[in-house]
């Protein structure tokens, strides 16, 4: 059986565990804050670096279908190409006699920008990976069961926060 008092070694590092959850949460948050100069001296923001990169691996796709790829929407993927059309990273374009369906290119600095985040991803991503691969097949799985969880926990948290929201609210009476 498990001693989650306080002071246990349990304890312990539960604590630390979620301390460093939280830091690694709040240092991705700034990151993803943070404008990036792919090259150009422009400063583009993360969601717009993430539509050159989509633009990129999938050319063939609608604005829309690339809208439902980054699970945001239509509107948004209109603001953030127009946007990048002033920056001159993309440029919308329609196919021969259909007016409907837009689909978006790079430009040349669109196609520099999108290399800047492979090669950004690639440095970062063989860093993750080199850790990973260290690690012995029983602790691999293990984190990845570990996130895999945090997964549905965040996939829950709308809910949780209402319901606790809810319970307060139960217990607060307006003063007439």
């Amino acid at each position: 059986m498990l001693n989650n008092s306080p002071g246990s070694d349990c304890a312990t590092d539960t604590g630390e565990i979620m301390d460093a959850l939280t830091r690694l949460f709040n240092k991705a948050a700034i990151i993803e804050r943070e404008p990036a100069d792919t090259g150009d001296g422009v400063l583009l923001y993360t969601s717009e670096v993430h539509l050159i990169d989509m633009a990129g691996r999938f050319p063939e796709e609608s604005m829309s279908s690339l809208a439902v790829r980054m699970g945001i929407t239509k509107g948004a993927i209109s603001q953030t190409t127009k946007k990048l059309e002033e920056k001159g990273y993309l440029e919308r374009i329609n196919q021969e006699g259909n007016n409907k369906t837009v689909f978006i290119r790079l430009t040349d600095s669109g196609k520099r920008a999108y290399d800047w985040h492979q090669a950004y991803h690639a440095l970062v991503n063989e860093r993750i990976i080199r850790e990973i691969s260290g690690l012995d097949n029983r602790d691999r799985e293990n984190i990845r069961k570990f996130f895999l969880e945090i997964e549905k926990i965040f996939d829950d948290c709308p809910e949780t926060r209402r319901g606790i929201t809810d319970s307060i609210a139960g217990g607060c009476q307006k003063k007439t």
